[in-house]
């Protein structure tokens, strides 16, 4: 790693770092989506040169703010430890619930998840994140399987990749909206697909992560 992805840094340059991507994350969420170097760096109390030492462009930057908007969404949502000890469904229930309300408490849901974010490079960590999710949530399923709750002739990724879409596309639409619905009947919705696309069989008790 090098100092554009904060490898090779000192504890004050990690700091600096830092304080560069919670500014350009508050410009995006002022600004509605856009994003000017020389606004986060004034934002930030730098110079644009500084700024310019820790990511070598704007995209960079911008990565830096998808990547840690992403890593805050997993680890609340995906990869954390929900309801152990009940069957796959509920505990998916769970999750989505604390997944719903983190997409609406962080300000940034709304611009990331509903693409109001135009760089590039936003679209292309995105579409990785996105495909690491869709990872984690087949690992889920797949555990699902062999623990008897989900029907095992179905392809886990495949599962998958449909049921985030339809996730990411519903809270898209939710979020887009100036009076968006409330939590509770995206919920229900979300459920209805998650049953429509994921074969349950029988309850059993599983003491595991829903997606880990």
């Amino acid at each position: 790693m090098g100092v554009a992805d904060g490898g090779s840094l000192t504890s004050r340059g990690m700091a600096s770092r830092q304080r560069l991507i919670e500014a350009a994350r508050a410009e995006l969420i002022a600004t509605s989506g856009s994003i000017e170097v020389a606004a986060v760096a004034r934002r930030a109390g730098v110079s644009v040169g500084l700024l310019y030492r820790y990511f070598d462009a704007k995209a960079g930057l911008v990565s830096a703010v998808v990547h840690a908007f992403y890593d805050a969404y997993d680890t609340s949502v995906l990869t954390a430890r929900i309801a152990p000890g009940v069957h796959w469904m509920e505990r998916e229930r769970e999750r989505l619930r604390r997944e719903i309300d983190f997409l609406f408490d962080d300000p940034l849901a709304a611009i990331v998840v509903a693409r109001r974010l135009s760089e590039p490079a936003a679209a292309q960590v995105d579409t990785d994140r996105m495909a690491r999710q869709i990872g984690i949530v087949a690992r889920g399923i797949a555990r699902g399987q062999r623990d008897g709750e989900l029907d095992a002739s179905t392809d886990p990724r495949l599962v998958a990749a449909a049921f985030v879409g339809a996730f990411r596309e519903l809270m898209a639409e939710a979020l887009r909206r100036e009076d968006p619905p409330p939590r509770e009947r995206l919920l229900e919705t979300a459920c209805a697909v998650g049953r429509s696309i994921v074969p349950v069989t029988g309850p059993q008790h599983v003491g595991r992560t829903p997606y880990g």
